[in-house]
């Protein structure tokens, strides 16, 4: 698959079955990260922790709202979560630009070695208001979670497209 096509065939899975992805691949999504852009070229104050805690994942789930119809929210029964952290300045913006690429650029890894993956930011306010949630992540001092990539296998097909699955309104100045 070349690099438009794996671009287009990314997609958000929401329903992960049990086997488990190798830690080749889960080593290769991660160093993906490493090809984000990043402000500043900050990467020093990035962290990247992998969780395939059970526990943890029950843990969060449990102060999640579920939706009707959907598997377990947030993880969807995803077995391994990579969350990236970040020292944050005074004003943090650029934080989670980076972060949000960081996610992106692993989860075209995912793509790219056909395994699922879900973009995942809501459940962190959770995790960062609970003492032992956050402690759980064993995070290095002064970093704060920001965004994070469940990686797994889904039943579904992943599917091959050639083409944008959206399109976003546009506009020229010249």
């Amino acid at each position: 698959m070349d690099a438009l096509q794996c671009l287009y065939s990314r997609v958000s899975t929401r329903d992960f079955n049990d086997k488990p992805v190798s830690s080749a691949d889960v080593a290769e999504i991660v160093r993906a990260a490493g090809a984000a852009p990043v402000g500043m070229c900050r990467y020093a104050d990035k962290h990247l922790t992998v969780v395939k805690n059970e526990a943890f994942f029950k843990a969060v789930t449990a102060k999640t709202p579920q939706v009707e119809g959907r598997r377990e929210a947030p993880f969807y029964g995803a077995r391994t979560l990579i969350v990236v952290s970040s020292k944050l300045s005074d004003a943090p913006a650029i934080e989670y630009a980076d972060a949000a690429c960081i996610v992106y650029a692993m989860a075209l890894a995912a793509r790219a070695k056909n395994v699922a993956s879900v973009y995942l930011w809501g459940f962190l306010k959770t995790v960062r208001a609970d003492e032992k949630l956050l402690a759980a992540l064993d995070l290095p001092e002064g970093y704060s979670p920001l965004s994070a990539l469940a990686i797994g296998y889904t039943d579904e097909e992943l599917k091959l497209s050639d083409a944008p699955r959206h399109t976003l309104s546009l506009n020229e100045v010249d």
